[in-house]
């Protein structure tokens, strides 16, 4: 399965900074957004954290949840 990854140009995994100023926007915890989603809120701190790349349908999940798309937020 496809997964989005966030990497600084060294190819290094760099926290997705976009993705926490979305869920913010919103006034939503990471547990709220995992909730919607539909996954744990230690799993959706290791995507914010960029220690680990969610799949596309999750990745869809969390850009409906914080208003958002997934170009703008994993792009």
């Amino acid at each position: 399965e496809q997964r989005w990854r966030v990497k600084s140009r060294k190819g290094q995994v760099m926290k997705n900074t976009k993705l926490r100023e979305a869920r913010e926007k919103c006034g939503l915890t990471q547990a709220q957004v995992a909730e919607k989603v539909g996954t744990t809120a230690r799993a959706y701190q290791y995507y914010e954290a960029g220690e680990r790349e969610p799949s596309v349908k999750t990745a869809i999940l969390i850009a409906k949840a914080v208003k958002s798309t997934v170009e703008k937020l994993f792009g």
